[in-house]
């Protein structure tokens, strides 16, 4: 289950990431060099091994919700059917 939560981690952590640039605003209530640790109300497992994973002694440690996720949209745009590709050539 470690490596489910880690992996759910890096997949918040991105989305997170690509949330700070696209609202910059929200980065500015977060402290400088604070320790920002991605919680989910949604699910309590993840939550429990983030907090008891969060980093002891740290002077500045920022919770952030992650709320919701939207759904993953994909980025193809006009795909199309072929018969069958004609083999490429190298060199």
């Amino acid at each position: 289950m470690k490596e489910f939560y880690r992996a759910k981690h890096s997949e918040l952590f991105v989305e997170f990431t690509r949330y700070l640039t696209t609202h910059p605003k929200f980065s500015e209530k977060i402290p400088e060099g604070a320790e920002v640790v991605l919680l989910d109300s949604r699910d309590k497992g993840y939550t429990r091994f983030m907090l008891k994973n969060t980093p002891k002694g740290k002077m500045k440690v920022v919770f952030v919700d992650v709320g919701e996720l939207a759904p993953i949209r994909s980025r193809l745009r006009k795909p199309k059917i072929i018969a069958r590709p004609s083999a490429v050539t190298s060199g």
